[in-house]
């Protein structure tokens, strides 16, 4: 019997009848292929060691490096998704793409390679790494890599005007501008295309990237800007001839933006094989993408311009404002500030057809004339010399995605927040509640591995996401750091506990923080669960070192500066915050902390939205809704925050989690090595000495 198809894991012969309906082995489950592909088997760890090293840019491979590989390869191979629990410093990013790398090599169908980050500098380590396995090892390959189209924008560049509004805004704009909305078309975009073919320049330029092999956005931009081109187009056109694809989770999450890129230079969903990295965080992204808020401020902008432009707007703004207004009102004297009260979709429609004294079919009418309208106003705002903007367009999509998404897995909400000025403003939102809706597309790609340092419970990541659970593998990794580089302590006599919190319990926090920081010589990073903790403990501190306190406006660039000019200080954040996750707070590639303080198990605000989460999911996971709900986002935010101390094999430093819960039943969600290395004191004169022993040690 001639064989058709073919098990490369076990080496088991299929007939194309019975392909037809198993497509995986029966024997080891692996993904089948095409005979004339076929290539024999890895047999031997051996073997798969030899390959890879054909790929391998560095000399030696770092603790547990080769495990990440081997279980990346095994699931592209198998057609798989993969859930790899990594630490940092086994070197995921060069570990996923040397797997792959070698998987083609046996599978030259294996198809190509997506890798999506969520940060700039995640996908700037992705392009160095390319880099070097293209002049380490000499292997041929096109790789298209994008940054946002902002950022890729020579007009942004240009333009004050432009560089200053925000991206839903900009997006507009770009889309008006290439069909000549505004008048005058872009220069750029029409440079790169002759109709609705690829210009001859365009082409000239693709071409001399593609011979570049792995080409840095930047690098790309100023090639494209030399000769007029749009360097998002040329990247785009790159990505039809790409065997790598370097992206955001919004290239696969998104539909629209995964037709645009992928849809258009003719890549399958079914060929793709995706690596999703920082993947702890993707549940909390799918759900965002199809949640969106409204604030008041924006309503008193898009007055102005219905004044400015003389629209008749029917009076719905001026009863958007008042309705908000006194539905901020009622929650700011119940729930306080930044907490979310949940309403109906109806108490904002009702309040809004009753002042406007029309009825449901013709409220909607009105919303979908002044979105149209709102376009209007972008326009003429660009034929004035003005911003491309519309606060008119935002709010009536906005109401048109208020009336449209339905069904229990959306909340609708409003919270009121105070300004640094005390200034009072009113946000109404839309929450979806099911990250699924966007992320099962995950489930038609060939392979995907997700992968990320602290993803400890690969269970969640299956259910919430809507993954194929048949598909699945997982691999949990040990840290490669040396234990004794670490000290794990719990201060068990203090709390943040909400039935626990008194001026008593931020007093005790305040003086024991101020006691810890004493003895930890050096720069110290405190995360606490909110900015209202954040407050109540720097109400109560007596510490005289240089801190920071993060804001809303913070930037990272602000707490590196703010490390490197002190030798000695606090940077003060808030767990889920931007300082406490996908940040390197190194130099030379060594951490600049020496400890890491965790004010309080970092659980999920008890709100009305957070009751609404856990509801939901008891609907869809039964028993594990509190534990999907909680626990683990709360397991989640304490890990980041704790990532930000070891992030090299010289580093040391100290790990204080400052509540005795954590020495309790929540110590058994933790990793095996945390709960072993884990030292709890009642006693703060025991925590202090044993942080000064650690010290002196190094």
């Amino acid at each position: 019997m001639v064989a058709s198809y073919f098990c490369r894991k076990c080496g088991k012969i299929y007939p194309p009848n019975e392909y037809l309906e198993i497509r995986y082995c029966k024997d080891c489950g692996a993904l089948l292929f095409k005979d004339p592909d076929c290539k024999p088997p890895i047999k031997t760890e051996a073997d798969l060691k030899n390959l890879v090293k054909e790929f391998f840019p560095y000399s030696n491979f770092r603790l547990f490096q080769f495990d990440a590989i081997k279980f990346t390869y095994e699931v592209m191979m198998e057609g798989r998704i993969g859930l790899l629990c990594s630490p940092c410093g086994t070197g995921k990013s060069i570990s996923v793409l040397t797997a792959f790398f070698a998987a083609r090599k046996v599978n030259p169908n294996l198809g190509r390679l997506l890798v999506l980050t969520r940060t700039k500098n995640q996908l700037e380590i992705y392009s160095r790494e390319l880099k070097n396995i293209k002049d380490i090892c000499g292997v041929s390959f096109v790789a298209s890599i994008f940054k946002s189209k902002k950022e890729m924008c020579p007009q942004v560049h240009e333009d004050p005007k432009i560089s200053g509004i925000n991206y839903r805004d900009f997006l507009y704009y770009c889309r008006g501008l290439k069909s000549g909305l505004f008048g005058n078309t872009c220069e750029y975009y029409n440079r790169v295309y002759d109709g609705w073919r690829s210009s001859r320049l365009a082409l000239k330029i693709v071409d001399k990237i593609k011979g570049m092999g792995s080409a840095m956005p930047e690098e790309v931009y100023e090639l494209c800007s030399d000769y007029g081109l749009c360097p998002y187009e040329i990247t785009r056109i790159l990505a039809r001839h790409a065997d790598i694809i370097v992206g955001n989770y919004n290239y696969m999450l998104v539909d629209a933006i995964r037709g645009s890129i992928l849809g258009r230079a003719g890549i399958k969903t079914r060929e793709i094989n995706c690596i999703f990295d920082e993947a702890h965080s993707l549940p909390y992204y799918a759900a965002g993408i199809l949640s969106d808020e409204l604030s008041s401020k924006s309503v008193k902008i898009a007055r102005k311009e219905i004044e400015t432009f003389h629209i008749d707007d029917y009076g719905l703004l001026e009863a958007l404002r008042e309705v908000m207004v006194d539905l901020g009102k009622r929650t700011y004297k119940i729930y306080g500030a930044e907490v979310e009260h949940l309403i109906e979709k109806d108490t904002l429609v009702n309040a809004l057809t009753r002042k406007l004294t029309v009825n449901a079919e013709k409220f909607k009418e009105i919303v979908s004339e002044l979105a149209d309208k709102g376009e209007d106003v972008r326009q003429k705002r660009v034929e004035l010399g003005k911003s491309p903007v519309s606060y008119l367009s935002h709010c009536a999509e906005f109401i048109l995605d208020w009336l449209n998404n339905n069904g229990a897995s959306y909340v609708r909400y409003v919270k009121v927040e105070v300004g640094r000025n005390g200034k009072k403003r009113v946000k109404l939102g839309i929450r979806c509640l099911d990250p699924s809706f966007s992320a099962s597309v995950i489930n038609e790609l060939r392979s995907a591995v997700l992968m990320s340092g602290t993803l400890w419970n690969p269970d969640y990541y299956v259910d919430v996401l809507g993954i194929n659970r048949t598909r699945c593998r997982s691999l949990e990794l040990p840290s490669p750091f040396p234990a004794e580089n670490r000290l794990i302590i719990v201060d068990k006599s203090v709390t943040t506990k909400f039935e626990k919190r008194s001026k008593l319990q931020w007093k005790r926090v305040a003086t024991h923080l101020t006691k810890i920081v004493q003895v930890s010589m050096g720069r110290v990073a405190v995360y606490v669960p909110s900015y209202e903790v954040m407050q109540e403990v720097a109400t109560e501190a007596t510490w005289t070192l240089p801190t920071l306190f993060e804001e809303k406006s913070t930037k990272i660039s602000d707490v590196l500066d703010f490390l490197k000019k002190y030798d000695q200080c606090i940077v003060f954040g808030v767990a889920r915050g931007k300082i406490s996750e996908g940040v390197d707070m190194t130099e030379g590639g060594k951490s600049m902390l020496s400890a890491v303080i965790i004010v309080g198990l970092p659980f999920p605000k008890k709100t009305e939205l957070q009751t609404a989460l856990y509801k939901y999911f008891r609907e869809k996971f039964g028993k594990k809704a509190i534990e999907y709900a909680n626990t683990i986002p709360c397991l989640n935010a304490l890990a980041q925050s704790a990532g930000r101390l070891i992030r090299s094999p010289e580093d040391r430093g100290v790990v204080i989690m400052m509540d005795g819960r954590a020495a309790g039943r929540f110590k058994r969600n933790l990793p095996a090595d945390w709960q072993k290395e884990m030292k709890a004191y009642f006693k703060i004169e025991k925590i202090l000495d044993a942080i000064e022993k650690f010290m002196q040690r190094g």
